[in-house]
């Protein structure tokens, strides 16, 4: 299990990168092709359309900043609760957002990817 919870961590971590460097093919990589993003707002959006607002400058990530992280494993299944802070620019400008993230968790094809994150205001 073990090997599975860093799989998962280190997915994570490739997600928080590619969010802070725009980088929408990486992204793609840690997510199935079916994967569901749910906003604070309770707004549900599939990957596709969350990556291509990414290549439209709608969804702009600066400094993506981790706070906590927890896994939990059951089987094929798995859950990440994560806390980040967004919004910082190297400048000091900006507006700081602490979002709380909840994502699920497929073992497919031997990787773990995730099938749904969904954020709210941490």
């Amino acid at each position: 299990m073990t090997e599975s919870r860093t799989e998962i961590l280190k997915n994570w971590q490739q997600q928080l990168v590619a969010m802070d460097e725009a980088d929408t093919d990486a992204l793609r990589e840690c997510f199935t092709h079916d994967a569901v993003l749910i906003h604070m707002t309770g707004y549900r959006q599939l990957l596709e359309d969350w990556l291509e607002g990414m290549r439209r400058q709608e969804f702009v990530y600066h400094q993506v900043i981790e706070k906590h992280v927890a896994v939990e494993i059951a089987g094929e299944h798995a859950v990440l609760t994560g806390d980040i802070i967004t919004g910082y620019r190297s400048d000091g400008s900006g507006q700081a957002w602490p979002l709380h993230c909840v994502q699920q968790f497929i073992h497919k094809d031997g990787a773990w990817l995730c099938t749904e994150s969904r954020v709210s205001l941490g």
